[in-house]
């Protein structure tokens, strides 16, 4: 599991910007697109969520395994 604080880091990356606080989540917006990711309010986020959320936001996939190992050392 990835702690969240550093996923929104890495999706600011891809300039990602906070949009809005819905019920259980969080939405971010790519700025210029209708792209969008809807972020957990938990602590911790499933490792398949974050694969296939950065998978959508147009990261590699070394780039995504890079990050993975690094957020659970």
């Amino acid at each position: 599991m990835v702690r969240r604080e550093s996923f929104i880091n890495k999706i600011r990356e891809r300039r990602y910007a906070y949009k809005t606080k819905q019920k259980r989540t969080t939405l971010w917006r790519r700025k210029g697109t209708t792209d969008y990711i809807s972020v957990p309010l938990a602590d911790l986020i499933e490792d398949q969520f974050v694969l296939s959320s950065l998978r959508q936001a147009g990261v590699s996939d070394e780039e995504i395994r890079a990050f993975l190992q690094s957020a659970k050392s």
